[in-house]
This record gives structure tokens, sequence and C-alpha cells, in this order.
């Protein structure tokens, strides 16, 4: 029941969410360069990318099913297949620290525990993205698990251009008309960060309302695994019980036999 009443609340920020990044994503689309940078099955070399910021999204406990491990199996392949292309990691929740600091612990640089301790907010993660910007990077990559249903969760792997690739193409923003002093390229620099800020915090509602989904799962299947268990066990004490007093009714009934 607690289980349920969380997964329902996280879910309804979750639906709410999602048609924002999906918006936005599918609005920076609309520029041809950023699109063909943006696919995702776009390699290393027709993105050009050199340097590649991974954001990771985990939880901060434990139970929830396969949630971390297939976020850090993710990264591990991520990393793996591009050897070439300089890599930071930026882990959002606690779980993702252990799996990946044996490996890529050099890779690490950021790491964000308790993040789901009290509701997220859109102004945090406004600051996470800010400090992202601030570093020079060709290429960010969301790693989280999307929520399906609450038996079913898709790791996704959502390339975000950076803003260095997306300035290059600013003037395909010359088609749009903006009610403002500033110009395109600052217009742009804001709309960016704003999209990246939205991404993050979709990530983060997509990847709780799955553990939810995961964990209430992972503890439905634990108790009917022990109530099984608990049914097999008694099964076999009420057996063994009534073997004991059939053998006991049977010595008595020898021994009387005996005596006669």
């Amino acid at each position: 029941m607690v289980a349920a009443a969380k997964l329902r609340s996280v879910q309804t920020l979750q639906e709410n969410s999602r048609p924002f990044a999906i918006g936005l994503q599918d609005f920076f689309k609309t520029m041809d360069e950023v699109e063909a940078a943006t696919k995702p099955d776009a390699s290393d070399e027709a993105s050009g990318s050199k340097s590649r910021f991974v954001i990771a999204v985990t939880s901060d406990r434990g139970l929830c099913g396969g949630v971390n491990s297939s976020i850090v199996k993710k990264v591990k392949a991520m990393i793996g297949e591009a050897p070439d292309v300089n890599h930071a990691i930026m882990l959002l929740g606690d779980k993702g620290r252990d799996g990946l600091s044996r490996v890529h612990g050099k890779s690490i640089i950021l790491s964000f525990k308790d993040v789901f301790k009290v509701p997220v907010s859109f102004p945090q993660v406004c600051l996470i993205a800010e400090d992202i910007l601030s570093r020079d990077y060709d290429e960010i990559v969301l790693v989280y698990n999307e929520y399906i249903s609450v038996i079913s969760q898709e790791v996704i792997q959502k390339p975000i251009v950076g803003l260095k690739a997306l300035m290059e193409s600013a003037e395909a923003f010359d088609e749009y008309e903006f009610d403002s002093d500033m110009d395109s390229a600052q217009v742009l620099v804001d709309l960016f960060e704003f999209q990246l800020a939205t991404q993050i915090f979709n990530a983060l509602l997509e990847n709780a309302t799955s553990e939810q989904a995961a964990r209430m799962s992972a503890m439905d299947s634990a108790s009917r695994n022990a109530s099984d268990m608990l049914q097999t066990l008694t099964l076999s004490y009420n057996r063994q019980r009534q073997a004991a007093i059939t053998q006991e009714l049977s010595e008595i009934t020898s021994g009387a036999a005996a005596l006669e």
C-alpha cells in the first residue's frame, strides 16, 4: 500500500513533465544539423564528438530490481564503445557510484546523493544545468530508466548536442522572430539551458517512477515467494508431525500387543 501510494505520487509528476521534455526535444530537432547530431544511433565520427559529459541517473536506495545495475551496465558499454572520446561522468543518485567507481572512478567528476530524499524541484535542476554549461563538452548524454509500466522500464541513452555545436547552427533560428532586445545567439543559450534543465528534471522523474515501480514489483514478488515458502514449510512440518504421531501410535500398539 505504501509503495503503491509513492508510485502514484511520483507518476503524476512524471506524466506532467514528459510532454515538456518531448516538446523541447522536438523543437531543437527542427534544425537539420542538430537533428543529425542528436540521433540516438549517431556515431562519434558522425557527430565529431571528442568530449562527452555523461549524466547517469540512479537511485539512492536498493531493493528495486535491476534499475541501478542496468544504468551502470549501459554507461560502461557506452564508454567502452568510444575509447577515443574523453568522458566525464556526473552521478545523480548514490547507487551508481559503487558500480562505476571501480572501473571509471577517474572519470567521475560530480556525484550527488540523497537526491530523492525530498522531492526534487526544477530550480535545483537549473543549478545543475548551469554548472554543466560552464564546462566545455561536445556532447551531453543522459542515461536513465524510462517508465513504461509497473512491470516494464527501459534504459534510455539520450544524446543532447553540446552548446558549442549548437551555436554553430544558430543561423537555423533566423527564421524565428524574437520579441526581445537580445540577439538570437543569447536567446539560443537561454533556451538551451532551459531545455537541458527540463531534460534532466524529466529524467529524474522518469527514473524515480521506474524505481518505485520496480521496488513495488520486487516487494510483491518477495511477498509471494515468502508466502509460497511458508506454505511449503508448513506442509512439510505437518507431514513430519503426522509421521511422528503415527510412529508413536504404532509403537504403543505394538507394545500393548506384546504385553498380551
